[in-house]
C-alpha cells in the first residue's frame, strides 16, 4: 500500500509540472487516484469521492470491485449467455463509432452478439497488442452492445455504490438516473461528448482508454453554429449533436478543425478490471476500448 501510494503522490508531482505529450496533438496529464481494496466499505468509498465530486473533478477509485462475481465471471461468454438468455434483445452500434454517418444500430438478440464476439476472437483474439498494430480489427467489423439498460439477471453480479442512491452518504441527491450496460471488442469508440449528470464508470472486463477534458462555456441548449460561435470541440457540427464532438480526437483533422489546437489540458487514464472512474457532469469524454472490455456506468444526481 505505501508503495503504491507513494507512486501515486509522485505522478500527482510530475503531472503538475510536466504535461505529457503521447501521439496525438493535445496535452494531457495523469488522473488523481484513489487506493481502494475489495473490502473498502461504502462509507470509504463515499468519502473517497466526496472531495471530487464538490470540486467537480475526475478521481479514479482503484480496484473497489476487484472481488466482484462481474470481474470473475464476465469474462465467460458461456456464462453471460447463460446469465443473460440467448433471446434478450439488445441494440448494437455497427461501425466502430456512433459519429460515423454509415454506422447502423439494429436490434438482435444477446444470443447473436455472443457468436460475434466468438467469432471476434478466434479471429483477432481478445486483448489488443500493446507493442504493434498488427491484426487489428477494421472498423466495419466491430459491432459494440453500447448503452444498453443493465439486464437485470447481471445487477446480482455487482454492487452500485450506495452513494448513487442513498443521500445520507452526502455525494448529490442519491437518485439514480439510468444503469447502462457496454460490451465489446477492442477498438469500438465512444467519442468525445458530455452528459447532463455525475456518472461512475465501472469496469469489470479488459482495459479501456479513458480521455477527458474540463468543460468550457458549455450551453444549456444546442449551440447556434456558425463561424461566430464556434468552440475547440466543434461540438454539433458535422451533423453532430450538441454534446457531442465531430473531432476524432487521437487523430485530428487540424485542417478542419483548427480550434482544435486550443483544447484544454486533457486529463488521462486507463481503466481496469476492479476500477470505478467518477466523470463529473458536462466533463467532455473520449472511451477506447483496448481489449474485449465489459462495463457498466451509473448517472446520478
Amino acid at each position: 500500500m505505501l508503495k503504491f501510494d507513494s507512486a501515486c503522490r509522485h505522478v500527482r508531482v510530475k503531472s503538475k509540472i510536466l504535461a505529457r505529450r503521447y501521439n496525438h496533438s493535445f496535452e494531457s496529464k495523469l488522473i488523481d487516484m484513489k487506493q481502494l481494496c475489495s473490502k473498502s466499505t461504502q462509507q470509504e468509498i463515499a468519502d473517497a469521492l466526496r472531495p471530487h465530486f464538490e470540486n467537480q473533478y475526475p478521481l479514479l477509485l482503484k480496484w473497489p470491485n476487484i472481488d466482484s462475481d462481474a470481474v470473475r465471471c464476465w469474462k465467460s461468454l458461456d456464462y453471460l449467455r447463460m446469465k443473460v438468455g440467448e433471446d434478450a434483445p439488445c441494440t448494437v452500434e455497427i461501425g466502430g463509432s456512433y459519429t460515423n454517418p454509415d454506422m447502423e444500430r439494429p436490434e438482435i438478440t444477446f444470443g447473436d452478439y455472443i457468436l460475434y464476439m466468438k467469432l471476434f476472437h478466434e479471429q483477432y483474439g481478445e486483448e489488443g497488442s500493446r507493442r504493434s498494430n498488427e491484426n487489428e480489427p477494421d472498423a466495419k467489423n466491430l459491432v459494440y452492445l453500447a448503452q444498453n439498460d443493465l439486464f437485470s439477471p447481471l445487477h446480482l453480479d455487482f454492487d452500485v455504490p450506495d452513494l448513487c442512491q442513498d443521500p445520507s452518504f452526502q455525494v448529490g441527491n442519491g437518485r439514480i438516473y439510468s444503469t447502462m450496460f457496454w460490451f465489446g471488442p477492442r477498438g469500438c469508440v465512444s467519442p468525445l461528448h458530455y452528459d447532463p449528470l455525475d456518472n461512475l464508470l465501472m469496469q469489470f472486463v479488459g482495459r479501456k482508454n479513458v480521455v477527458l477534458f474540463p468543460p468550457m462555456r458549455l450551453k444549456d441548449t444546442p449551440p447556434v453554429v456558425d463561424d461566430d460561435d464556434v468552440d475547440w470541440h466543434y461540438a454539433g457540427h458535422d451533423g453532430q449533436q450538441y454534446n457531442t464532438s465531430p473531432v476524432d480526437i487521437i487523430n485530428p483533422d487540424i485542417e478542419k478543425y483548427p480550434l482544435f489546437k486550443k483544447a484544454p489540458m486533457a486529463i488521462e487514464c486507463q481503466i481496469e478490471p476492479g476500477d470505478i472512474l467518477y466523470i463529473p457532469s458536462k466533463w467532455w469524454h473520449h472511451v477506447t476500448s483496448l481489449d474485449t472490455t465489459i462495463s457498466v456506468n451509473v448517472w446520478w444526481r
